[in-house]
């Protein structure tokens, strides 16, 4: 029988699963997964406040490491100042390439809500393979607003250019 995310750990730490031995496999999780699926698992990730995935699905090398290079620290972070504040209405995926050995990128749609106020956004990310998998290493995202045609039609050279060169 598989443990509840909310269910105490089997380990008996007095913790909930999510907060204990599922921590440690996360990185396992992560290591199996196409960019494609990643991209799904961090939306299902962050909306069910499983940080500890979101952190382990980062590349090394990636912005966001530079800002939280330790991995309590940003777990600290995430469950005091995010962890319920965002609601993931959905995530699509609209398209994904694999030009160069190595590297992949995703683009995908994300709907969601942060304090009451709905964002729409389109969001190009990049993916690095490693020794482990693949991993995060950056995004460019935009407001849905700037597109004006149906989403299927939004192309990945488009996102380039609105979003600037800007990536996270």
């Amino acid at each position: 029988m598989k443990t509840g995310r909310n269910e105490p750990c089997p380990c008996g730490s007095g913790l909930k699963y999510k907060k204990c031995c599922l921590l440690a496999s996360a990185s396992l999780a992560v290591n199996e997964l196409t960019p494609v699926q990643q991209v799904e698992a961090r939306a299902r990730a962050f909306a069910e406040g499983d940080f500890a995935f979101i952190y382990d699905s980062y590349h090394c090398d990636a912005p966001f490491r530079r800002h939280f290079p330790m991995r309590d620290e940003y777990l600290s972070y995430a469950r005091s100042d995010l962890q319920g504040r965002y609601r993931i209405h959905s995530c699509k995926i609209l398209c994904d390439d694999m030009p160069l050995e190595g590297e992949a990128r995703v683009l995908f749609f994300l709907d969601l809500e942060y304090g009451g106020e709905g964002h729409q956004s389109l969001e190009l990310a990049r993916f690095l393979k490693t020794a482990d998998g693949w991993r995060y290493h950056s995004g460019q995202k935009v407001n849905r607003e700037q597109f004006t045609g149906p989403l299927e039609e939004v192309t990945m050279a488009e996102v380039e250019e609105c979003a600037e060169g800007i990536s996270f």
